[in-house]
């Protein structure tokens, strides 16, 4: 069987999480922190403008979480050593919280250590918008941490978030895996499915739930929801003809 290399999408893919669920009540915890240093201003367009201009960075030798705290501490006139300690008391304490927005799927951890029994490459690849201890706790709500992936990707050890090209670009360099014997799976046709396909990857898109007659987006080789992934991984489809 041949080796390959399979990118995960967490959000929407192996774990249940609705960003227009998720986000208000981060948000409001994160200034509940923050409030402090915010003169009661409302921290919500700051993150926003900062996450705006950390996507919007090209310089490979600067990562997501410099981007961002660099123009994020500019507009609260602050240092991020002065506020890291607010920060990590959040990411402690009131982030997980959070976990009921969340929905954990139980075909999330069954495909993971599928792929791993199976020999391949795993990579957890959710834009790293958030920091490494954010990611692992939604990991955890997913029942997919504690395995040997060979990349997670965070704001700390990545230079570039989805959609751009540039971040699996990032990801083949790290895992030392060719376009050809690569897979993405993914929830979000923006985000995971056409980038990947551009670059040569094999995707699947994670169809939603009971969805009827969803027609898949020209850069979709195949689709499913995560039961049928992982149906078709336990009939040997990574290894059958057309595979990749």
């Amino acid at each position: 069987m041949t080796t390959l290399t399979v990118l995960l999408d967490l959000d929407n893919t192996l774990l249940g999480n609705d960003m227009n669920h998720f986000l208000p009540p981060y948000a409001a915890a994160l200034q509940k922190h923050l409030k402090k240093f915010t003169d009661e201003q409302d921290l919500w367009p700051m993150l926003v403008a900062s996450v705006q201009v950390m996507q919007a960075n090209q310089d490979p030798t600067v990562t997501n979480h410099e981007s961002f705290y660099r123009d994020f501490t500019r507009r609260l006139g602050l240092s991020y050593e002065v506020i890291q300690p607010s920060i990590d008391v959040f990411y402690h304490e009131d982030f997980p919280q959070l976990q009921p927005y969340t929905t954990r799927r139980p075909q999330a951890q069954a495909v993971v250590r599928r792929l791993l029994a199976d020999g391949h490459q795993v990579v957890i690849a959710t834009s790293p918008l958030f920091p490494a201890q954010a990611i692992e706790q939604r990991m955890a709500w997913a029942g997919v941490d504690g395995f040997p992936y060979a990349l997670v990707t965070t704001m700390e050890n990545s230079h570039y978030s989805k959609p751009n090209p540039a971040y699996y670009r990032e990801i083949l360099s790290k895992t030392n895996s060719s376009p050809e014997t690569t897979w993405m799976v993914g929830d979000d046709v923006e985000n995971d499915i056409i980038p990947a396909h551009a670059l040569g990857l094999s995707t699947w898109w994670i169809t939603p739930e009971r969805a009827i007659d969803i027609q898949p987006p020209p850069a979709c080789d195949r689709q499913g929801t995560l039961a049928d992934f992982l149906a078709w991984l336990e009939a040997g489809g990574l290894s059958g003809p057309g595979a990749v």
